[in-house]
């Protein structure tokens, strides 16, 4: 049909059919309950009376609305009402934006959802083929007007999030939520406890850890020794470090070039670096002109450092190592920032804020499995904003036809189509 007429005409009336502009979030939910999630989710919480919606739909509502695009808690109202998409997740009703505020606002339910994406992130772990895995931590902030918030040393008043993540598994396997003001350092090697914990109790093994200079503590360090983690360490400049990269000759400095051997523009140097007695660390370091020299840096040159207890690795791969966290963790913090909506505080409660983030990770992590497990390898490394547009924002509906029931997806490209057709050749394959 060709619209002949300008639109400013056309008669504007409000339907309920059944079709979704969602599809893939139905997919989503699922895949999700083929995956386990629902008993991870019943293990953890206490069901209420028979009236009252189960945990496992409070949770999926929350997890698909940040999915679909909502970047606030009211959003989930315009789920609520999208009949196609309750259809075929056969669902009666979604919870309300309040019952969503409910759902975050103690301590305790927000502790369930921590130990919901642990049993996810173990059982993800268990499913892959490597053995020997890499974690990288990092911490980020975002800005916040919000009551709970504090000034960080960003001389901002926000909140931030210390994260880690599986490289192999491109999941964030561990999560603290903190007002501005907690240290960056703070927490890292709990974290890091937590992770060698949980690839053990999925039969695997951490071989590197990957941070910036929040880890430089030799605590960290000695652990990684016991555990026998090779780690890649951004050194804090303290005046230990700066006096050990004053001893560096000029004669040991190299010219840092490309692929294509055209010079960077900066230097390299390796040399020994002593933290205390009987502990000294392989250190690498990079110099380039300073660009605005001035009272209290009169140095011709700034300096970045990085420790590893890697001694056979050779320094340009060790470079290459320790510059693959801009890939993975901080590109994490963009996709759960920029796309969840991590980066909204939705009240002045910090647990109310503590419990909106955390789902934004579980979102996050639903999401790598989705794509790892029911999707393809093609679709692993996808933002979410790619996967938003090829599969999750679809038009389809739910129809009945004779005793067989279909899911129509209207008006897509054969590749589209073929995604889904791989997520339901997969569904029953990982069910407990």
């Amino acid at each position: 049909m060709n619209l002949a007429i300008k639109l400013s005409k056309v008669e504007l009336k409000k339907s309920k059919e059944a079709v979704t502009g969602k599809m893939g979030l139905s997919w989503l939910m699922h895949a999700m309950k083929d995956f386990g999630v629902e008993k991870m989710i019943s293990d953890e919480y206490v069901a209420g009376s028979n009236r009252e919606i189960g945990y496992f739909q409070k949770i999926m509502a929350a997890v698909m609305t940040r999915v679909g695009g909502g970047d606030r808690v009211e959003d989930v109202e315009n789920l609520r009402v999208d009949r196609g998409l309750l259809e075929s997740l056969g669902w009666n009703t979604m919870m309300s934006a309040d019952t969503y505020l409910n759902l975050i606002k103690d301590k305790r339910s927000n502790a369930k959802i921590r130990r919901v994406n642990n049993e996810l992130v173990i059982k993800a772990l268990r499913g892959l083929e490597e053995d020997e895995l890499t974690y990288d931590n990092d911490a980020t902030y975002f800005d916040s007007d919000k009551e709970s918030a504090a000034y960080s040393y960003q001389k901002s008043k926000q909140f931030s999030g210390l994260m880690g993540c599986i490289v192999e598994l491109g999941m964030i396997n561990t999560v603290d939520y903190r007002r501005g003001n907690v240290s960056p350092q703070s927490g890292i090697i709990n974290q890091l406890k937590k992770t060698v914990a949980q690839v053990k109790t999925a039969g695997k093994k951490i071989k590197y850890f990957r941070s910036d200079s929040a880890a430089y503590k030799m605590q960290v360090m000695t652990y990684c020794d016991v555990q026998g983690i090779k780690y890649f360490i951004s050194a804090d400049k303290d005046n230990a470090v700066r006096r050990t990269i004053e001893k560096i000759k000029t004669s040991q400095w190299g010219m840092l070039t490309d692929e294509d051997g055209k010079s960077e523009g900066r230097q390299w140097a390796e040399t020994r670096h002593v933290m205390s007695k009987g502990f000294a660390v392989r250190m690498l370091v990079l110099r380039w002109e300073n660009p605005d020299p001035d009272l209290f840096d009169k140095s011709p040159y700034c300096y970045h450092a990085m420790v590893t207890n890697d001694f056979q690795i050779k320094a340009m791969e060790w470079l290459k190592v320790h510059n693959g966290r801009m890939g993975t963790i901080e590109q994490q913090h963009q996709q759960v920032k920029g796309e969840l909506g991590c980066a909204y505080a939705p009240s002045h409660e910090f647990e109310k804020n503590r419990g909106y983030f955390l789902l934004g990770i579980l979102a996050f992590n639903m999401l790598a499995i989705l794509k790892r497990y029911y999707m393809g390898s093609s679709t692993i490394n996808w933002k979410i904003k790619t996967l938003r547009y090829h599969f999750i924002n679809v038009c389809g509906k739910i129809v009945k036809s004779g005793r067989r029931f279909y899911c129509k997806i209207i008006n897509v490209t054969d590749e589209v189509f073929e995604l889904y057709t791989n997520c339901k050749s997969k569904l029953n394959c990982y069910a407990y």
